[in-house]
């Protein structure tokens, strides 16, 4: 496990909202996983991929293609710890695009399994919330919420 990207367990209960603190980079990032209601469940699209994200900021990722994994990482899907990244005033992250909103989120794998082969412990993604209400994942190509 690098220490760049081991995760810093730190809930801080500023304005009722739960912060985690996860380690990326060496630096430090405060997340939330009380999000607005839409983002969460799970995404998925043509494919066996997909991402679920639960209210109490655990859940599942899982590739759509497996490929050029270490020896011994297993095609299952990976634990995670996840959060919205906040800026320096505690509200989310997000950043307006032409098709609409873009949220950075961090996924931490918690299990056996982890991001890119199983080579890394943690994986920065943005879900995207296009103007006609959609919401769809940056890492996969047709990963979209289902209601």
């Amino acid at each position: 496990m690098k220490t760049a990207l081991s995760l810093l367990i730190i809930f801080l209960f500023g304005q009722g909202n739960p912060v985690r603190v996860f380690v990326y980079h060496d630096k430090n990032v405060e997340t939330t996983w009380k999000v607005n209601e839409q983002f969460y469940g799970k995404y998925s699209g043509s494919k066996s991929g997909y991402l679920e994200l639960k209210k109490d900021g655990t859940g599942f990722y899982k590739y759509d293609y497996f490929a050029f994994a270490m020896a011994g990482c297993k095609n299952m899907p990976i634990e995670i710890q996840w959060g919205f990244l906040l800026d320096e005033n505690g509200e989310i992250v997000r950043h307006e695009r032409e098709y609409g909103f873009s949220y950075p989120i961090l996924y931490k794998s918690t299990g056996e399994v982890s991001f890119r082969g199983c080579r890394e412990e943690m994986l920065l993604d943005f879900l995207m919330v296009y103007k006609n209400g959609n919401i769809g994942v940056s890492s996969s190509d047709d990963w979209v919420l289902k209601k």
